[in-house]
């Protein structure tokens, strides 16, 4: 799959979006509503973190993870990470996927989250996992447009392929989790197949320094961006 190719401008722009909605949202008052929408995690060691910053200024390395969860958060929870561990699901996603000279291999949860928080009419897709293959420098946002559909809105990732259908990041009041994180089934993971061209169309790009937040203060800067929104 061919990538298009964004000025550098831009990605220094996402690299430093998350720090400057930090300072933002700590001068004004946070909504201290809860919300659901697509949170993004990454691999430390063998657990799942909230991440700080958006997958577009992450650069994951060969053989880690980075998973995506529809769920709620508050100014004060960061909501849950996926139930199966990052190297658990590396191995299952791409263990069978053979390594390419110049390329990394990064598996990407999808995970829809509770029934119970799913919009009006809607159904979650069940939880699954990708092999996304990409070159060294290849940043998460793009490794995640190769194995789904995304519709977004300024950057923010609203939907993953087609669920929710059309909200983006909608207020939710009395919430009650119904289930817990589910494991991904091994007949949920894709049967992935790469070769050299697929890596060869995504477009190379500088390195982006990590933005070292916290991740309850990454929801904090969401709900500004939320609240700009309204």
């Amino acid at each position: 799959m061919s990538i298009a190719s964004r000025p550098l401008i831009q990605k220094v722009s996402l690299a430093l979006g998350a720090t400057l909605v930090f300072y933002m949202s700590v001068a004004g008052n946070v909504n201290a509503a809860e919300y659901r929408y697509w949170t993004f995690w990454t691999q430390e060691g063998d657990s799942w973190v909230f991440s700080p910053v958006g997958s577009a200024s992450t650069n994951p390395p060969g053989g880690s993870a980075q998973a995506w969860r529809f769920d709620v958060t508050s100014p004060s929870v960061a909501g849950n990470p996926p139930a199966d561990l990052p190297g658990a699901v590396f191995e299952r996603a791409c263990g069978d996927v053979l390594p390419i000279v110049g390329t990394k291999r990064v598996a990407i949860v999808i995970d829809s989250g509770d029934p119970a928080l799913a919009p009006e009419g809607e159904v979650p897709p069940s939880p699954t996992a990708y092999c996304a293959i990409g070159k060294l420098d290849a940043h998460g946002y793009d490794l995640l447009k190769t194995v789904v559909e995304l519709r977004t809105d300024n950057g923010f990732v609203c939907g993953i392929s087609g669920y929710p259908a059309v909200e983006c990041a909608t207020p939710v009041t009395d919430y009650v989790a119904s289930i817990p994180a589910q494991p991904i089934a091994q007949e949920l993971i894709p049967d992935v197949s790469r070769d050299a061209e697929v890596a060869s169309g995504q477009t190379s790009l500088a390195q982006l320094g990590s933005a070292l937040v916290i991740g309850l203060l990454a929801v904090a800067g969401f709900f500004f961006w939320r609240r700009s929104k309204s």
